[in-house]
């Protein structure tokens, strides 16, 4: 019997098992107090990096990668989700170098919000934590409010909703990228069968390659 509870318990299991817990958001205050020679030395160099998205741009399912260089001298980046009629749950593994960037700060939204988002009937919730350092552990799913013995999972719309924002400081000014490991990607709809889902990747370069900065 596939009903709502077991749908959200199978899902929050595979997240759960990946990540470790339940954290809605997560900062990286600690470190954020121990870039601050890096970035000066990062902006005394000069220019920023050269951003390339490819992939996470299809009308039927995506997760997009962006990445821009900040007035702070850090690489701000942001992965959205785009495009799904029928959203339940989504997780993955975001993989990052970070012998290249040190992660500064890391903020997560609870998704898949969608068009429904005022409702009282679900409960978006999230996990969203980096282990070990250069990976981040992503998951969320709808979780029913007023669940019964007959009430099955139900997907929303999700036209365009913002799922994590990152900030790093630069640690080698060499080309590197940001992307999911696709062993880790799970999306289910509200039927909780699989979504094909077009997944961004991000690749950084420099203009001038060479060593710390």
């Amino acid at each position: 019997m596939q009903v709502q509870n077991v749908a959200a318990a199978l899902l929050a299991m595979l997240m759960l098992a990946a990540c470790g817990e339940d954290v809605p958001t997560q900062g990286a205050g600690d470190a954020e107090s121990t870039g601050g020679d890096i970035d000066a030395q990062v902006a005394a160099s000069g220019t920023g990096p050269v951003f390339l998205a490819t992939g996470g741009t299809a009308t039927t399912g995506a997760v997009a990668i962006a990445g821009s260089w900040t007035d702070t001298q850090r690489v701000h980046v942001e992965v959205a989700i785009n495009n799904f009629s029928d959203l339940f749950g989504i997780s993955g593994h975001l993989h990052y170098d970070p012998a290249v960037l040190q992660l500064t700060a890391l903020q997560a939204s609870a998704v898949p919000l969608g068009a429904a988002k005022n409702t009282s009937d679900y409960t978006p919730k999230a996990v969203a934590k980096e282990s070990p350092t250069g990976r981040i552990l992503l998951g969320g799913a709808r979780f029913s409010n007023i669940p019964t013995p007959f009430d099955t999972p139900t997907g929303v719309a999700v036209t365009h909703e913002m799922w994590l924002v990152l900030e790093f400081s630069v640690l080698q000014k060499v080309s590197t990228s940001l992307a999911f490991d696709p062993n880790t990607l799970v999306v289910r709809n509200g039927a909780y069968t699989d979504v094909p889902t077009d997944w961004g990747k991000l690749q950084i370069s420099w203009t001038a390659q060479g060593g710390t900065p």
